[in-house]
Parts: C-alpha cells; sequence; structure tokens
C-alpha cells in the first residue's frame, strides 16, 4: 500500500505551473482557503460541483454537490460538531451557486462556446505573523488566473492574459452589482478570519491526539549492481516524524539519504518517504528505524517488498497517471 496522491484538476487550456496560481501563497503564520470548481460543456454549465478545503495548507474538507454533504478529511476535522458542518454546507452551497452564475456570464461573453471549460474560485483568510487578517478571492478560467481580488485594498486585478478582456467585463459587473460590498467584505474579512482563528485553536486542542504511521520497506533495482531501498511512513499525525535507515545498527550519513520531506496525504494524514543506494546483496545490515510521536518501530530490509526497475519517483508519476485515469 502507498499513499494517495493529490493531483490538481488540469482543465483543456491549463498547465500545472497555472493552476496553482489559483491558490494563492500563504506567508503568514495561519491560512484558511476554500478552493470551488465548477465546468460548463458545450456552453451548458453543469449543476454539480465540487470543493475542498485547506487550514495552513492541509485538506479538512471535501465538499461533492451531488452528493449533498462535507466529508472530512483526517482526524481532526472528524470531531467538528453538526453545526459546524451545517455552516460549512451552507456556505458552499451558496458559493457555488454564485460561481455557476459567473461560469454561465463568462460564457455569455463568449464567441466560442464549445469544449469542456472550468471556473475555480479560492476564497479565504490568512492571518500573518503580525496579527493582521487579510481576506483574499481569485478566480482561475481554464486553469489561469483570471481576477485576483485582496478585500483589504478593496479593489481586484487583472493579470495580463489571453482572457484580460473578458476578465475587464467581469470586473466591471462585479463593480455595479456590489462584490466588493461591505456585506461581502465583512462575510470574508469577519465570518472567515474568525472561523479560521476558530478552528487553529482546535487543532491546537487535537493535538495531544495522534495517528501512528504504517511503513513499508520496499527494494528497487538500480544501475551497475545496486539497488535502492525505500522507507515509506504514511496515514500518521501529527506532521512530525523521524524516519532514517541504519547500517549495521548506526544510522546512515544524512547525505546518503534522500528524501522527498513530510507531506500532505490530501485526507488530513501525512507521508513521507526516505531512500538509500546500496550494493546488492547487503540488504540484510539495513534497517528502517522510524519515531513518531515517542513511539519507535524497526523494519529490516529483508522483510520488503521487490519492486523491480522501480524507483520512488516512478512510483509516485506512476499513482499520478493512476489517479488521472480514474478523475477521467
Amino acid at each position: 500500500m502507498f499513499p494517495a496522491v493529490f493531483v490538481l484538476l488540469l482543465t483543456p487550456g491549463a498547465t500545472a505551473e497555472s493552476s496553482l496560481t489559483c491558490t494563492p501563497s500563504s506567508p503568514g503564520s495561519h491560512s484558511l482557503h476554500y478552493s470551488l470548481t465548477v465546468l460548463c460543456q458545450d456552453g451548458f454549465v453543469q449543476p454539480s460541483f465540487s470543493a475542498e478545503g485547506r487550514l495552513d495548507g492541509q485538506a479538512f474538507l471535501h465538499y461533492d454537490s451531488g452528493k449533498g454533504r462535507a466529508e472530512p478529511q483526517g482526524p481532526w476535522a472528524e470531531d467538528f460538531a453538526a453545526e459546524t458542518w451545517d455552516t460549512e454546507i451552507k456556505d458552499l452551497t451558496e458559493n457555488g451557486r454564485d460561481l455557476r452564475q459567473l461560469l454561465a456570464e463568462t460564457m455569455s461573453l463568449q464567441e466560442e462556446k464549445g469544449g469542456l471549460h472550468s471556473l475555480q474560485e479560492t476564497v479565504g483568510c490568512e492571518i500573518r505573523e503580525d496579527g493582521q487578517a487579510r481576506g483574499f478571492r481569485s478566480i482561475c478560467y481554464d486553469g489561469k488566473l483570471f481576477l485576483s481580488c485582496h478585500l483589504e485594498t478593496h479593489g481586484c486585478r487583472v493579470p495580463q492574459s489571453l482572457d484580460q478582456t473578458l476578465a475587464m467585463e467581469i470586473k466591471k459587473s462585479w463593480d455595479t452589482d456590489g462584490f466588493q460590498s461591505k456585506h461581502y467584505r465583512a462575510h470574508v474579512q469577519g465570518e472567515l478570519c474568525a472561523r479560521l482563528q476558530s478552528y487553529v485553536e482546535s487543532r491546537m486542542g487535537f493535538t495531544d491526539r495522534t495517528v501512528p504511521p504504517a511503513v513499508n520497506v520496499t527494494l528497487s533495482q538500480a544501475l551497475e549492481g545496486r539497488v535502492n531501498l525505500s522507507c515509506w511512513a504514511f496515514g500518521f499525525f501529527l506532521r512530525n516524524i523521524s524516519v532514517a535507515w541504519l547500517q549495521d545498527e548506526d544510522r546512515v550519513n544524512q547525505d546518503a539519504q534522500q528524501s522527498g520531506g513530510v507531506l500532505p496525504d490530501g485526507n488530513g494524514t501525512y507521508w513521507t518517504w526516505v531512500t538509500i543506494n546500496i550494493p546488492q546483496g547487503e540488504k540484510q545490515r539495513f534497517t528502517c528505524h522510524e519515531d513518531h510521536s515517542g513511539n519507535h518501530s524497526a523494519h529490516p530490509a529483508s522483510s520488503g517488498n521487490t519492486l523491480m526497475h522501480w524507483s520512488p519517483w516512478l512510483i509516485l508519476a506512476a499513482a499520478v497517471v493512476c489517479v488521472i485515469s480514474i478523475m477521467f
């Protein structure tokens, strides 16, 4: 078993780099943001939409309008009270309705309405290290940044793009119908920022609970009579963990160990891996040592699974291909 891989939905005309622009960077100490995606096929806006909520970059909820419910992502969010979920669902439903209307308006201004198109909204709040709260909203059309709004400045920015004229028309309509009204600013600057503070405090109260990692050891063939030993730890919470290889009970030099760092798994937990390259036939001398929240475990390389001609990066690439195949 290997960790799930979170893959961004790339719609026609999008690239991985452009899709990332719809999720604002969060230089502050804490951030809460919601990403909603609606689709249009051949000029018809689809009735369903999906949404995801993230706290400090870690997913804590997934919403599918077809199911009509928000699903917790990870152990912390599973403790939410019923009224919290009611509030989340109400907000996401209203925002999804507004985003569908915006996509319909956008398509009405287009001469070519064929094919698949998407509109993605990211809205939220970040609290900076100085304690100042900042609300933000960005819109991406077909994976490219379309409009970027920072509510503290009471204005939106239209980036240079092929769709700049279209974005200017949308911005005019927002200025007319009160998108930048006091009510909307109060919702983001007030309600969402207050929710962010509440969630941060709630999560801090959860940190005395832990979920231990599952650990897998794999062996893959390398070049010139050598093999790669990989130690995978996944499905754990809290984030802090130590995973390292030992040779004859001595820690392998850090420079000889490759790691992808500790990464969010898309379901509220985390995963990581550490790989070393060794001479073939010596795996019995190596053990993976894992330390999480004061609990230790050792996993001999001799107990691992053999993956012929595979490396950790190829495993990740295969997982990405698998997820994309499922999505499309």
